[in-house]
């Protein structure tokens, strides 16, 4: 937002620096990112009567001045075709060096003529845009002057970053009330003396809203037999200062008035609206609109457009349509005061990619009070600077009000809060100035203020917005700087959190390093995941983004797996082979009937390449099925887990149906492992085995022990039996293994697999699984007889219940 020192001095009155200016509005939360000193460089150009132009007599296209300044007369000849005598304008005498020209002005001799200098455009001296002819200065000034004497042109100009949440500062004159009440001078608000004409607004157009949550209120001012001509230069110099290009004496007020009040306002021709009358609505499917900068633009449904009795003639709250903008032909003026819905203005801006002044005020809500304040300013200026003649009564439409808003303020809260000791009536003072409604009172013998905002501040709702207000006008550098009690304790983390640190450390030291991936997938990965056939976001197991980034990011991911796969398949590529990774974050699964899907986290990984370094003195084997599954074995040991691993009655499309297995605790299961479906390396061009698992972390919190209790170690030495089986080949370890944990005693301390054999004398279809047993007693030493009396009937209860026989020696 760029404003002039000199605008803002017409509101309110500044007796410090601007610099003094813009590091009070920076400290007040309106940083101030560039302060520009205006100051022309125009020695030697000085203010100009011509008193005689003629033909040049041999250039038709030129013309010879006799131009008078400071006693002297100078002969200038020119090419400028606005230019009459009389005219007061500037004169570069030699020596001048305008800002726009290269090289300083000489007297040259143009086609046998001397001329002593040059008559310069606003362009040329850096004063405007405008280089369509000689500037033409303000009648009554002074002639001999130095320019910059006779006319205002040093000014300062502030570059002042507003945040989103304060639209009343894209506005002159919200500016000025915020440097008013920072420096406690009294804001001065323009003075609107509207003379009306007696034809009624109403007889002459109308106004109707059919859409009233897209336009809460319309005002429409009409102005009738102006003339469209260049604006003043004074008031196109304040528009080129502060960005704005000046057109003509028309838009040049709306702009004007639009940085002045914050409100933007559209000029229509009101002889090109088709029967005279507005219609607020939204667009219909098929209408289009050539806007004010030649682009036909396609309208859909949720466009909120004017129209007049024929279509669309502007997009609302973001441009004008080219059919009835303001020509130097208007005679008749529709002006357009209005308040737009600003979700409805973001919505077309961002679709059609065109953001505007106007619609940069609409999306940050405007003071729906303050729309006809504005119209009635922009009347007044163009009937005094155009010769318009006003219509009696503004065509006012409300299709909402909005509601009053009173916040409770407890004054003891505030204090806290802010950490002041701010009383009740200096509150309220500083609250005022602000121009809000303050009512002092008492609540249960504590003093409370009622608060109510104007209606240019949409972003006072609550009672820490007018504590922040508070802070501001009191001065932060006011309030004391106090070190925050901390108590000295070690904060505790939520038990999920601390379950999946103690898990990134446990796979930490175990070799894995932790990948992160996004969580948007492509439909191509969740297809090479289900191998190619009806993948999960087909089958409707996936949830697809209604607003993706791009088609690879598309849908939300139902596994860690795929990531991790696609992040080995680039190592691989690269010569990295060995790899282990893993990865802890969340998988999304549809829930029918719910807009939102399930959320769970998960920690998965992945393995592949060497089992040991490679050294001249280490094996080279490979990773296999038991690497994977003893690292969530330890995984799950450290964490006070007993795994226990069984086939899954159903597979999972992304391991191979021979080598995998379920991961369970306590019956509950919590993932999968095993081996990669070869299908799916192809897919990412893996061409050597890769192992995973994935558990669900929700899961695995529940089944944690609540409590773990310390079991001293026995002083008494152990005694090992061995034990040799013949059990059905086709029932899983895990079941045979759960069997022999219940049945044992409870001075069977360990029991432990040592070796598994099948064929020759093991009868076809049986195996040969032999275990260590041991027993010890925590309170005495086992002699050899009792612990053969309990392998006794440890064997004698645990054949029966496997079905098993024991193997002979």
């Amino acid at each position: 937002m760029r404003v002039t020192f000199s605008w803002l001095r017409q509101y309110v009155t500044i007796r410090e620096t601007p610099a003094m200016i813009a590091d009070r509005l920076t400290r007040a939360g309106l940083e101030v990112s560039r302060l520009e000193h205006i100051h022309p460089s125009l020695d030697r150009i000085v203010t100009a009567r011509i008193t005689s132009v003629a033909p040049h007599p041999t250039a038709g296209r030129l013309s010879v001045c006799t131009v008078a300044a400071g006693g002297q007369d100078y002969t200038v000849v020119c090419g400028a075709g606005n230019i009459r005598e009389g005219d007061l304008v500037p004169l570069a005498l030699p020596g001048a060096r305008p800002p726009a020209l290269q090289g300083p002005i000489e007297a040259t001799d143009i086609h046998g003529i001397l001329s002593e200098g040059a008559l310069c455009s606003e362009y040329e001296l850096g004063l405007s845009s405008e280089h369509s002819g000689v500037m033409i200065l303000p009648a009554g000034t002074e002639v001999g002057l130095p320019l910059h004497l006779a006319l205002p042109l040093e000014d300062h100009v502030l570059d002042i970053e507003v945040t989103p949440n304060r639209p009343d500062c894209l506005s002159v004159i919200g500016i000025a009330r915020e440097i008013a009440a920072l420096t406690r001078e009294t804001l001065r608000y323009p003075s609107v003396v509207l003379l009306e004409d007696e034809e009624q607004a109403g007889s002459a157009a109308s106004v109707e809203i059919e859409d009233p949550g897209g336009c809460h209120r319309y005002v429409a001012r009409l102005i009738k037999g102006l003339s469209v001509c260049q604006s003043p230069f004074s008031l196109r110099r304040t528009l080129h200062l502060v960005g704005i290009r000046p057109i003509n004496i028309v838009v040049d007020i709306t702009n004007y008035v639009m940085w002045e009040y914050g409100q933007p306002l559209h000029a229509f021709d009101l002889d090109r609206l088709a029967g005279r009358r507005i219609v607020v609505r939204r667009a219909r499917r098929g209408e289009r609109l050539v806007t004010l900068d030649g682009v036909e633009r396609p309208l859909c449904e949720e466009d909120l457009v004017i129209c007049d009795g024929s279509g669309p003639v502007a997009l609302a709250g973001v441009m004008g349509g080219k059919h009835t903008e303001i020509t130097d032909k208007t005679t008749s003026v529709l002006l357009e005061s209005a308040f737009f819905d600003p979700r409805s203005i973001r919505a077309t801006a961002k679709r059609l990619g065109l953001a505007t002044e106007a619609s940069y005020r609409f999306e940050r809500e405007v003071d729906v009070e303050g729309a006809l304040r504005a119209a009635d300013r922009a009347a007044e200026m163009m009937k005094k600077l155009a010769g318009g003649r006003v219509l009696k009564g503004a065509i006012d439409i409300r299709a909402r009000r909005p509601e009053p808003r009173t916040i409770r303020v407890h004054l003891g809260r505030l204090n806290r809060l802010l950490g002041t000791a701010v009383g009740k009536e200096e509150a309220a003072d500083l609250l005022g100035r602000l121009e809000m409604g303050v009512k002092v009172g008492e609540e249960a013998g504590a003093a409370v203020m009622d608060v109510t905002p104007p209606s240019f501040r949409p972003d006072i709702r609550l009672e820490v917005d007018v504590a922040e207000e508070v802070a501001r006008l009191f001065h932060y550098d006011r309030i004391p700087a106090v070190m925050p009690s901390v108590p000295a304790a070690v904060p505790s983390l939520e038990q999920a959190r601390r379950l999946e640190s103690r898990i990134r450390h446990l796979l930490v030291q175990a070799g894995f390093h932790e990948t992160i991936h996004y969580s948007f997938v492509s439909l191509k990965h969740l297809s090479a995941l289900s191998l190619g056939e009806q993948s999960e976001a087909e089958a409707g197991r996936a949830v697809k983004l209604l607003n993706p980034l791009s088609e690879e990011h598309a849908y939300l991911r139902t596994s860690l797996i795929g990531g991790l796969i696609e992040t080995t398949a680039k190592n691989v590529r690269r010569m990295n082979t060995d790899l282990r990774l893993f990865e802890i974050g969340k998988v999304f699964h549809p829930r029918p009937g719910e807009r939102l899907p399930e959320v769970r986290r998960k920690v998965a990984a992945v393995m592949t390449g060497r089992r040991y370094p490679e050294h001249w003195s280490l094996p080279r084997d490979h990773v296999d099925f038991f690497d994977i599954k003893g690292v969530v074995e330890t995984l799950l040991s450290a964490l006070g887990y007993d795994m226990n691993c069984t086939v899954p009655h159903e597979g999972v499309s992304f391991l191979y149906p021979g080598c995998l297995a379920e991961i369970a605790v306590h019956e509950t299961p919590l993932g999968v492992l095993g081996k990669v479906h070869p299908g799916v390396l192809g897919a990412f061009e893996i061409d050597r085995d890769v192992y995973a698992f994935e558990i669900d972390i929700a899961t695995l919190e529940a089944c944690l022990p609540r409590e773990r209790r310390y079991r001293p170690f026995s002083r008494y030495p152990p005694i090992q039996r061995d034990l040799s089986l013949i059990v059905d080949g086709s029932v899983p370890f895990s079941r045979i293994f759960e069997k022999m944990r219940a049945l044992a005693d409870s001075r069977v301390t360990s029991i432990h697999l040592f070796d598994v054999y099948r064929g020759k004398p093991v009868p076809e279809g049986k195996m040969s699984m032999a275990f260590r047993i041991t027993y010890q007693d925590h309170s005495r030493t086992l002699t050899d007889e009792e612990v053969n009396r309990l392998q006794e009937n440890y064997i004698q209860s645990l054949l029966p219940a496997l079905g098993a026989q024991l193997r002979d020696a």
